[in-house]
């Protein structure tokens, strides 16, 4: 394989056309899909289903063949967009390549087939190729199943002969040479040795250290894109995942999983005979998400475990699935005019998280900022029962009277919803002992300190600088703040209030879907820099090492912190564009010039590493790379991952003066406020 002049490898590069396709109804049938496949036959594409509809890739522009079949009623709209691969879930780059293969040799038979029967039983074959050719053993091979299984909703296991039968027709299948499958459709072929082909290309690639993730979590990802395209519900996902693991770890069965295709005649698509059934409970749905939530420490007091057992989020997301409502994703509620998401229900485990950081006691007076769907607000109503009330606000008239119906249906007779800025608060319901912001703010609200009693508590998720955000738990300390709790997290910025967190996406031209998220203190040209990453580059390495499971974290906020702009988000991918991230990258900014963190691999005595560089562009790219370079040097010797956690102190109005730091780099000045990171060299 060819490579560059770092020795990282130079992968084929597609510039993927995107469009989210809806249908009539709401679902893709059968008759649409088939229609599209059609149209689609001339060109590479592959696709993804969402919301009732398809994320739609081609290799050139289908805009003119979907305005036909919106005209003929086979599709009732389509919205362009940018493609964003996951990347570092596929691997890396070169994984991604891989990825693509078999995504573009199984979606035209996937879409096709969609609505007919035997779509899970296909896919468990084509998987199984995939999981076989990759050398997996067969304990090996029952992991990929599991993981997946923690991926997907829980199940209730059927007992006894059902249970036999279940494992037996997914051991069948798993154990199968796809390739002899009778009467196959057309194209079967093609598609078994794609599946092939990439569990072999994955497994070179594993064995000479080119995934920048576990082989195993990679084949599992391919499983669930694999279902998707192939229709099978999330709860059948589900279902056979229990059942692969079953065959693999079952004590009396282990011995009958092959990692060699078997020479049986029938590999058939008769449905697999299961009573394996996804949860429908939402008692068990809401048991197993506290329980996952408790494991990975987002919940750890027992009143707040027992406000998210006893709340059903569900009853919050009307017309969304239920399974949907208790996986660990956050879920959009509204978006604007462009297709941005404006508003949500966080995800549980950020939900969790600030419930922590705020310690909502019985008989409370609590504010929230940003009432979306009510849940947030109806967890905070059973915190401060008896006695105590919340108020939660939002901007928008239709979020605050959805809010107030999903309240009174779940009979939070203590909560009510509010229409209001966030940012100024709700003086007449002042003082309050809790405030909660669940938008992002670029500065502390000012006006709502006052409305905080004496003793209390804001929760604010407040941006560094940049694209950097931390959720920070303040308390009084005199005329000035302190921080009590700080966690990393990002939300929805507030908007149409007086502190309305307004950021500026710049769209770089040329080849690719490269963005560059721009914030109103940023010192920036915005017009000089969409063209930025045509200019050349100056490239330095820093002898930064990262080794596996290093976090970034920490970093991010040194950067935040001492350089004069912060850090923003470079998403996106392009010819050359050679970010430290599948997803992109984060880039330091001055006027016209952006310099962007990059990684080389390597390994040493301790083992395999990612040196970090720095890749400027623009007319002080090399003074800015090096900047950058230098100050990555300075924080991996004084601080680096070892250090000890910093703290943050917060000052407003004439108070900011009474704020110094002996590291005066730490001071961060805004609009409002002063923040003061306190932060410990190692050693």
């Amino acid at each position: 394989m060819d490579v560059d002049d770092e020795n990282l490898p130079i992968t084929a590069q597609t510039d993927w056309w995107h469009a989210s396709v809806s249908f009539p109804g709401g679902t893709v049938t059968p008759a649409a899909a088939q229609a599209l496949a059609s149209a689609l036959g001339d060109q590479r594409f592959h696709f993804l289903r969402k919301d009732g509809g398809l994320r739609l890739r081609t290799e050139r522009s289908a805009a003119d063949l979907l305005d036909r079949l919106v005209a003929d009623q086979q599709v009732s709209g389509w919205v362009g967009g940018i493609y964003e691969p996951e990347t570092e879930a596929f691997g890396g780059r070169e994984g991604m390549d891989i990825a693509h293969d078999v995504f573009c040799a199984d979606s035209p038979a996937a879409l096709a087939e969609t609505g007919g029967p035997g779509a899970r039983e296909r896919s468990v074959l084509l998987l199984a190729a995939l999981i076989r050719s990759a050398g997996l053993d067969p304990f090996e091979a029952g992991d990929v199943w599991t993981k997946l299984g923690a991926l997907r909703p829980p199940v209730t296991p059927p007992v006894g002969p059902a249970r036999d039968r279940a494992v037996a027709a997914m051991r069948r299948l798993m154990n199968a040479d796809a390739a002899l499958r009778p009467d196959a459709e057309p194209g079967w072929a093609e598609r078994v040795t794609a599946f092939d082909a990439a569990g072999r290309h994955l497994r070179r690639h594993a064995a000479d250290g080119r995934l920048i993730r576990g082989l195993r979590a990679v084949l599992a990802h391919h499983a669930i894109f694999a279902f998707n395209r192939a229709g099978v519900p999330v709860g059948e996902q589900a279902a056979t995942a229990w059942m692969g693991r079953q065959v693999a770890f079952v004590a009396d069965q282990a011995a009958d999983v092959s990692t060699h295709r078997s020479a049986s005649p029938d590999p058939n698509l008769t449905r697999m005979e299961t009573t394996v059934t996804p949860v429908t409970d939402p008692a068990e749905l809401r048991g197993s998400l506290v329980n996952r939530l408790i494991d990975s420490g987002h919940l750890r007091t027992p009143a707040v475990i027992d406000a998210f057992r006893s709340t059903e989020r569900h009853e919050f997301l009307p017309g969304v699935d239920l399974q949907k409502a208790y996986i660990e994703d956050a879920v959009p509620t509204k978006h604007d005019e462009t297709g941005e998401m404006i508003s949500c229900i966080s995800a549980p485990s950020i939900v969790a998280t600030q419930l922590e950081q705020l310690g909502a006691q019985p008989g409370h007076k609590v504010l929230e900022a940003g009432a979306a769907t009510g849940y947030s607000a109806r967890l905070l109503g059973r915190l401060v029962a008896p006695g105590g009330h919340v108020w939660t606000v939002d901007v928008d008239q239709d979020l605050v009277d959805g809010a107030n119906k999903n309240l009174a249906q779940a009979g939070a007779s203590n909560v009510t919803a509010v229409l209001a800025d966030g940012a100024a608060g709700l003086p007449e319901r002042a003082p309050f002992d809790r405030i909660q912001f669940t938008v992002g703010a670029g500065d502390v609200p000012v006006k709502i300190l006052d409305q905080l009693a004496p003793g209390g508590r804001l929760v604010l998720p407040m941006r560094i600088r940049g694209s950097i955000s931390r959720s920070f738990a303040f308390e009084r300390d005199g005329d000035t703040w302190r921080t009590v709790s700080c966690e990393m997290a990002t939300f929805v910025p507030l908007r149409k209030g007086v502190c309305d967190d307004v950021y500026t996406l710049v769209r770089l031209e040329g080849e690719g879907n490269v963005r560059l998220e721009t914030f109103s203190e940023q010192e920036v040209d915005r017009d000089a820099i969409r063209t930025v990453l045509d200019q050349q580059q100056a490239k330095v390495y820093t002898g930064v090492k990262f080794r596996q499971g290093d976090p970034w974290e920490w970093l991010y906020l040194y950067l935040a912190s001492v350089l004069p702009n912060g850090l923003s988000r470079l998403p996106g991918q392009r010819p050359g564009f050679t970010p430290h991230f599948g997803w992109g990258s984060m880039a330091a900014l001055s006027g016209d010039t952006l310099a962007y963190l990059t990684i080389r691999e390597g390994e040493d005595d301790t083992g395999r590493f990612w040196e970090i560089g720095v890749i400027g562009h623009g007319s002080r790219a090399a003074e800015l790379a090096d900047q950058v370079a230098t100050e990555i040097r300075e924080w991996d010797e004084g601080w680096g991952n070892t250090a000890p956690e910093p703290t943050f102190r917060m000052a407003v109005g004439d108070a900011r003066d009474q704020l110094t730091s002996a590291e005066t780099r730490f001071v961060i000045d805004k609009t409002y406020s002063r923040l003061v990171v306190d932060w410990k060299r190692k050693g």
